[in-house]
């Protein structure tokens, strides 16, 4: 997808904080060369995002492809990567997702 648009680009979110983090992330891992390490600090509370509310399972993922895994990303994706193995690893705590979805409104 990057490959394919026009530069310079814009990515926002409804808060900037998730969805444009991810995207971030993404960016820096596959046109960047940057680390997922490295990239995933794009999810970071320094934009407000919570890792322990829902929008967290963006950090499980990431998390996922670091441990224990030595393959390229992109082939992880591909051929290793499970949602429903992230999303049973991923668990919210309650005060992160009453703040995420109540005093800063998130969806």
């Amino acid at each position: 997808m990057f490959k394919n648009v026009e530069y310079p680009i814009i990515m926002h979110c409804k808060s900037g904080a998730d969805r444009a983090g991810l995207m971030s992330a993404l960016y820096l891992i596959l046109n960047e060369d940057k680390s997922v390490k490295e990239a995933k600090n794009q999810l970071s509370f320094k934009y407000l995002h919570l890792k322990y509310a829902k929008t967290g399972i963006l950090d499980a993922f990431f998390e996922s492809y670091l441990k224990d895994n030595k393959k390229p990303f992109l082939k992880w994706v591909k051929e290793d990567y499970s949602p429903e193995q992230v999303k049973a690893s991923f668990k919210v705590k309650k005060i992160s997702e009453i703040i995420s979805s109540y005093i800063l409104r998130r969806e």
